[in-house]
């Protein structure tokens, strides 16, 4: 019997005219586990909050793959997954983590960040998302945007009040309509989508696709095979583009493993500790 695996690696970067980062990017192999944030707050606060979402979520994920009697946590849609529901319910945990801190220490008050994360759930991705951070899915030479950007300019192109090409050039892109740690509990996007051998899953803060079209980001995963190929390339022609801001890319690649691959892969393992 065969199971898709998820082979990862994900990098950030400040860019060419920020003088630090604030974006934070998370992955775990065992969990097949993604995450990219972009923090937002004066004196640095960004960066914390967008560290505290990466952290809450893969530490209480961790933890919970670790149970021995897993069950649905507070606030779990029973259409939906273990994984899934699990995912969406560490988001929400870092929503209210943030928020709390925010108001406990004075000069972080005001943060927020965004929070985009996928994880292989045998053979589908469950996606938890909050913001205009974005998930990609590249499949036979096509890429799929699976993530909707909470941003004021796309609420009102899927409003029909602005076209694309005018949210493209507005001056208001940089205004989110939902961030983790703004207000005490917040709406969490949660989807579940089919995945196949030889996918590559990518998520992105927007430091890329702004400065990078979708055709780019394409062109470049199908052209660099290996993840941490395709985040170098990445990252390199955004900051080539300009790089007005930090740029994040995680990147998955989707790989059928056989259980004998995989028992043997465990035993090898063991032998080289």
């Amino acid at each position: 019997m065969a199971s898709l695996k998820l082979s990862l690696a994900a990098k950030t970067d400040v860019g060419r005219k920020r003088d630090n980062n604030e974006d934070s990017i998370g992955a775990d192999a065992d969990l097949g586990l993604l995450i990219v944030a972009d923090g937002m707050g004066g004196h640095q606060a960004g960066e914390v909050a967008s560290q505290i979402a990466v952290d809450v979520v893969l530490k209480n994920l961790r933890s919970m793959a670790q149970s021995e009697r897993p069950s649905l946590p507070e606030g779990s849609d029973p259409a939906l997954a273990l994984k899934t529901n699990q995912l969406a319910f560490c988001v929400r945990m870092a929503n209210q983590v943030i928020f709390e801190a925010a108001h406990k220490f004075p000069k972080d008050s005001g943060m927020g960040t965004t929070l985009t994360s996928l994880l292989l759930d045998g053979d589908h991705y469950a996606v938890a998302h909050v913001g205009d951070s974005r998930a990609y899915v590249v499949r036979e030479g096509a890429m799929q945007q699976i993530s909707d950007d909470h941003s004021l300019v796309m609420e009102q192109v899927r409003k029909g009040l602005i076209s694309l090409e005018q949210a493209e050039k507005s001056n208001m892109q940089n205004i989110l309509i939902r961030a983790l740690g703004v207000e005490s509990k917040v709406q969490v996007d949660v989807a579940e989508h089919p995945a196949m051998d030889g996918d590559v899953v990518l998520l992105c803060s927007d430091g890329l696709n702004k400065m990078v079209s979708d055709e780019g980001i394409l062109k470049a995963v199908l052209e660099q095979k290996e993840p941490l190929a395709i985040c170098n390339r990445l990252i390199e022609m955004s900051n080539r583009n300009g790089g007005v801001d930090n740029v994040s890319v995680a990147v998955g690649q989707v790989q059928r493993t056989s259980s004998l691959q995989a028992v043997r892969n465990f035993f090898f393992g063991l032998k080289a500790r």
